[in-house]
């Protein structure tokens, strides 16, 4: 009986030595990888705040070249002639005259200050309507005066034109007229501010 208990005892201590030697191997493995996960984790840090730099940069690249955009868009035309001329004139009649005869509503209406013609939009509008009801246009014209009115050019110009309407059994309509444009500089050159008569764009 004195045998078998020995023996018990002794494979006891033996399976109790076994469960702590295991113990000890899987605590050291965890502690192991949880120094690995440690190291990674130290390693990516460098690499992810480089990326937030070059974001961070990339941001401010974006933001300096909008500002220079804007910067551009708002500063004076400084190729535009500082005096009023009979040539001035003719430049500003050629692009509104060179829309009309494109069919580009966007640059005929480009050769006029929105900011500073009174009524823009209602001529705009008319503009819009008139394009839509003609499918073609020729203009011819002269300046018959050019002159200067404080900081404005007034141009008294001699015009032709004639309309060629959408509908396909309409005759074309001929107009012929005096029109008086005034002229002021602005920060995108010379511009049209007023005419007279409006109803001849009609």
């Amino acid at each position: 009986m004195n045998t078998s208990v020995n023996i018990f005892r002794s494979l006891w201590k033996r399976a109790a030595l076994l469960c702590a030697l295991n113990l000890l191997v899987a605590f050291g493995t965890a502690q192991a990888q949880s120094c690995t996960g440690c190291s990674g984790s130290q390693a990516q840090s460098p690499s992810q705040d480089q990326n937030g730099n070059q974001n961070q940069e990339n941001k401010e690249e974006k933001k300096q070249k909008k500002k220079k955009k804007k910067d551009k868009g708002s500063a004076d035309d400084l190729s535009a002639p500082a005096a009023f001329s009979e040539s001035v004139a003719h430049d500003v009649l050629q692009q509104l005259a060179d829309g009309l005869e494109g069919h580009s509503e966007r640059l005929m209406l480009s050769a006029f200050d929105d900011n500073k013609m009174d009524g823009y939009l209602n001529f705009e509008d008319q503009i819009e309507a008139f394009f839509q009801h003609y499918d073609s246009f020729r203009v011819h014209f002269r300046i018959d005066q050019a002159t200067t009115e404080g900081d404005k050019g007034v141009v008294l110009v001699d015009i032709q034109m004639e309309e060629i309407p959408r509908s396909t059994n309409a005759q074309p309509v001929r107009k012929n007229d005096q029109m008086r444009f005034e002229m002021e500089r602005g920060k995108k050159g010379w511009k049209i501010v007023d005419l007279r008569p409006r109803n001849f764009f009609s």
